[in-house]
Parts: C-alpha cells; structure tokens; sequence
C-alpha cells in the first residue's frame, strides 16, 4: 500500500455544502432579512438562522479544513425556489445564474476545494438550457433540485409529469441529480416551533418525495437514472418496510381503484435503494448512518455535513461514519470514493491528496483574521476542471 507523505492526507469529500457568497449575503441585507448592524446568530420573521459560518466563507473554511474535509460539492437546489420567488423577485432563470455567478466568485477564492452542481427547478423544462451550459461549459458536477415545490395543498413533488424532463435529462447525460428539502417543508405551518421545520419537517419531505418517486414508476420509467437522497434518505429507512406491505397490498381485490392511487412501480420498494437512490450521512447520528448503509450499501453512501446552515459537526459526523465502519476501506467508499465515482471528480487511486490549504488548529484559526484569504493552491485533478480564468468562465457563464 501506497503511504501518504507529510503533507498528504486522506481524501474526504463532502456532498452537501451550501456556501454563500457576498452577493447572496447583499440579495439578504437590501431585503431586510439580516441586520449587518448585529452580530452572529441571529434571526428574522421568516425564522431563519444566519451563522457566520455561512456568510464569512474565510472564517468557515479553516473548520472545514480542520475537520477533514477536502473537498466540497457546493448545492442550492432547495434553495431556488425560495431564491427566485422572494428574494430577487424575478424568474428561476434569474435565480440559477445568480447562483451561477456566486459559485464563480467562490471557486476563484477558495480554487481546489469546491465543485459546482447545476441548480434547477425541476419542474420547469424553460431552465433546462442554463442546466446543460452549466454541466457543459461550467463544470457542475450533479444537478441539484428541491424535492417539493409550492405549498399546502397546491405542493407538487417529483413523481410529477413535469419533473419527467429532468428524469430523461439526467439518465441520457449520466448525471446525478441531488436532492434537498425546500426551505419550507410539508406541513410547515404545524412545525414552527423548536425549529421542527429543520429538524422533521424537511426529512419528512424527502421521505413523502422518495416514496412517491418509487411508487409512481420513476426509477422503472428511467431505469439508469441515479439521485441522491440527503438527510440519510429522510425517514426512507424506516418506512421502506410499510412501502413493501402497501405495495403488495395495493389495491389488489378492487374492481374499480381510484385513479393515480395504486402503486406503478414493478419491483419492491427496497429493491431501488440498490440500484437508484443514495443517500448521504448527514444527521448526527450513527443509528442513521448504520441503516443508511444496511439499506443501500456501504458503495451508495456518502458522506454529507451540510455545514455552514448547521455551524459546527463536520468531526462529528465524520466520527459516526468511523464508529459505524471500523474498517478503513469501508469508510473510503463514505468518505472519497463513491462520490469520486458517481461526480467523476478525477482524484487519485490512493484517495491521498495534498491539501488546498493546510488544516489549522483551533487556536491558529481564532487568531487569523476574518478577512483573510486561503493562498496555496490545490493538485486536485478535478481543478482542471473548474480552475481556469475567472474571467473566462465568468464570461461563459454570464450567458448560461
């Protein structure tokens, strides 16, 4: 076995990553949505958080740095709607290149150490041609998209018709597609208090969309397609047993079922977590993470932190994945290598890498100062990809 030198270290890659750049930030101030006046944390109406760790990108990367990480897959997909609609006011097109142009600005900051998706609404096929100039001529990695659009009882999900031109998209280009929870999840309105929305509200709406993908035939309709669930899958794990019964079940006696009520999909529920879904290990728990893998297997789960939005556990989420997975090349897989396979980040064999920027210790980071820039640049193969002139990709991507 190949060992790394001093100033190599394990590859680990992380799969959900919300960095906001300095736009994003201005977009939240001119709306009244964050005082610059106050410090970190605070709050508003609409009871989102704002930590530093998701506006200061010079102060969280040295905790993302220290905590292991390597390399991240930078995804706003539950986010456009919200992007779109309330915040710039204008149109998705509107919200996807600006996005577009916050993920320039953070890749010629930070070179090596992020990889862009292609944000979409997956049901409007008018954003379609900012997805393929993205994946073609921006380097996005996955297509990342929400798992549920509007609300109460006028909410859709993606079993919907109109998502069928992100199924076919995606399965035709051998792309993933990531999938996030919105910013308001189902039943949001019941889950205001103790920050629910987070904390269940959000799972349970991958899990309704999961389920719903399955039932109505997706995954048989596009039998090559390949998502990523985040959240461990939501609630996936545990329902996928009453999927089974219900599907057996179905409607199966009734001589007239209700229409768009029986099940379409022609294998068993469990049988998808295997060839079509992933999930990342996002959820401070071991118990989670130990399902996740008896589900879908140690080679379809990825490690996932969503840091930033959630200011700290990077270590100890990285810490579940190592309890659960005593043996180091079963953790490869979590931490490197499934997503170097499924995202073709291009990095070495031996999972070893020379940092970006080496990882400092707490008390090096507090002493830094908040402005300050990471200077050394990365070896990843994958920065072939993303690091060219600021200027020429921004120009290129001003059009997609």
């Amino acid at each position: 076995m190949t060992l790394p030198n001093k100033t190599e270290r394990r590859a680990i890659v992380d799969t959900h990553r919300h960095p906001w750049g300095k736009k994003m930030q201005s977009k939240i101030e001119e709306r009244g949505l964050l005082d610059p006046k106050q410090g970190f944390p605070q709050t508003n109406a609409l009871d989102l958080m704002a930590y530093r760790e998701v506006f200061d990108l010079d102060y969280a990367m040295p905790i993302q740095r220290e905590g292991g990480v390597t390399l991240s897959l930078m995804t706003n997909g539950g986010e456009v709607e919200w992007l779109a609609r309330d915040l710039l006011q204008g149109s998705t097109v509107e919200g996807l290149k600006f996005f577009n142009d916050e993920y320039v600005d953070i890749m010629s900051r930070y070179p090596g150490e992020f990889v862009p998706t292609a944000n979409a609404h997956a049901l409007e096929e008018a954003c379609r041609p900012v997805v393929e100039g993205m994946i073609r001529q921006g380097g996005a990695r996955a297509i990342a998209v929400a798992s549920s659009y509007g609300d109460g009882a006028n909410r859709v999900f993606l079993d919907s018709p109109k998502a069928e031109w992100l199924w076919e998209f995606a399965e035709a280009n051998d792309i993933v597609v990531h999938i996030h929870p919105p910013m308001q999840s189902i039943g949001h309105e019941s889950l205001m208090q103790y920050r629910l929305n987070e904390a269940v509200g959000r799972p349970f709406d991958s899990t309704v969309n999961g389920a719903r993908m399955i039932a109505s035939g997706v995954f048989d309709r596009h039998p090559k397609l390949q998502v990523l669930i985040v959240h461990m899958g939501g609630g996936l794990a545990s329902i996928v047993g009453r999927l089974e019964f219900n599907w057996r079940l179905n409607y199966n006696g009734i001589k007239n079922p209700p229409a768009g009520k029986p099940y379409t999909n022609k294998r068993s529920p469990f049988d998808y977590f295997k060839t079509n879904i992933l999930v990342d290990t996002m959820g401070f728990n071991a118990i989670g993470v130990r399902a996740a893998i008896e589900l879908c297997g140690v080679d379809r789960v990825v490690f996932g932190s969503d840091f930033g939005p959630v200011p700290y556990g990077i270590k100890e989420q990285v810490q579940s994945v190592e309890e659960v997975l005593p043996n180091l090349a079963d953790r490869e897989w979590v931490f490197w290598k499934t997503s170097n396979r499924i995202f073709r980040l291009g990095l070495s064999d031996t999972g070893f890498i020379t940092p970006a920027v080496p990882p400092v210790t707490l008390d090096a980071r507090r002493r830094r100062t908040a402005n300050q820039a990471p200077a050394i640049a990365s070896n990843l193969a994958v920065a072939e990809i993303i690091h060219q002139d600021e200027n020429d990709v921004r120009s290129v991507l001003c059009h997609i």
